[in-house]
């Protein structure tokens, strides 16, 4: 909480990181509800007060960016049982709803000045839109959110962007619409996995859980090191934006080992075991003074928001889980 500016409901004024800072308390909170309260009690309505003073509805000039704090509120919602939250989450949602479709490549938009096609964003869209659809299956009407969810899963398996390892890439050629063979970021093997098991706990169909541990499996055998702790293209240092992305892998294995509906105990048990290890490292390697750094292997190195909340999804991840 020291880098947590009440005034702005930010830490560090990171826009998006600040959405999944939010996410990663509420997730500790759904397990650990008397050692997180001191901190959530202030942080959900602060957040949810102050942080539109910076974007006005939680809106910017980028979809993922605005989904990012859909799924916060989602979370948020799930472990307060507050209304207001699933109502701002919603509300935030038709932003990108009014513009999925609209790309030569189907799809959502990376960005409002439409620069690109990416898998973040639809990964997000079809995670937010699964969720919406639990907790509001009739509302505003039946399917409404269900039908994006389903659309938004249709286009995504038919896109390219998961190649021939089961891995996802970064995105698409505008000009082509084919998968652009770039960079596999671990957060965009991690964003879709909760959105995938809530498609099975709607449909009953195995088939979206099973791409999630399809998705899963790949990524920790393609992005981890000889000792099985997770990677990143970016661990070498790229931007503060990409120092976010490992925590959020760690935190869709931990959704899929503590809700997924279709989970073999063979599976289960190599998802408890990256989370521990990965854990376990973070705080053998890459701690000091309670700081976490970027790479979870180490060298320990400087700390910020995004490495400290990232990390901490793992640590939390691993206590969720044990």
């Amino acid at each position: 909480m020291t880098w947590y500016n009440a005034a702005t409901g930010l830490w560090q004024e990171a826009w998006w990181p600040s959405a999944n800072v939010v996410t990663m308390l509420a997730n500790f909170h759904q397990y650990f509800p008397d050692m997180a309260q001191g901190i959530t009690d202030q942080v959900f309505t602060t957040t949810f007060a102050v942080a539109e003073k910076t974007f006005p509805g939680f809106l910017n000039g980028f979809y993922d960016d605005e989904l990012w704090w859909v799924l916060a509120w989602i979370q948020v919602y799930d472990v307060t049982n507050d209304e207001k939250y699933l109502d701002k989450a919603a509300a935030i949602f038709e932003d990108s709803k009014n513009a999925w479709g609209n790309t030569p490549c189907g799809g959502l938009w990376w960005d409002k000045a439409h620069t690109g096609v990416g898998a973040v964003e639809n990964e997000l869209y079809l995670s937010a839109a699964a969720k919406l659809a639990n907790r509001r299956p009739n509302n505003p009407s039946g399917g409404y959110y269900f039908n994006e969810a389903i659309k938004a899963y249709e286009w995504f398996v038919n896109s390219g962007l998961i190649n021939s390892d089961n891995v996802i890439n970064n995105g698409l050629v505008l000009s082509t619409c084919k998968n652009d063979g770039n960079l596999v970021f671990s957060y965009n093997q991690g964003i879709i996995l909760s959105g995938l098991a809530e498609l099975t706990w709607s449909t009953g169909d195995a088939k979206y859980n099973e791409l999630a541990n399809t998705i899963a499996l790949a990524a920790m055998k393609n992005l981890t090191n000889a000792d099985g702790i997770l990677t990143d293209p970016c661990d070498g240092g790229c931007n503060s934006d990409t120092e976010q992305f490992k925590g959020v892998f760690g935190r869709g294995i931990q959704f899929l080992v503590n809700r997924a509906m279709v989970l073999p105990d063979a599976t289960r048990a190599i998802y408890v075991d990256f989370l521990r290890k990965n854990a376990d490292s973070i705080w053998a390697y890459d701690q000091v003074d309670n700081q976490l750094g970027l790479v979870w292997s180490g060298p320990k190195g400087t700390a910020s928001i995004q490495t400290q909340s990232s990390a901490l999804d793992a640590i939390v991840g691993a206590a969720c889980v044990s």
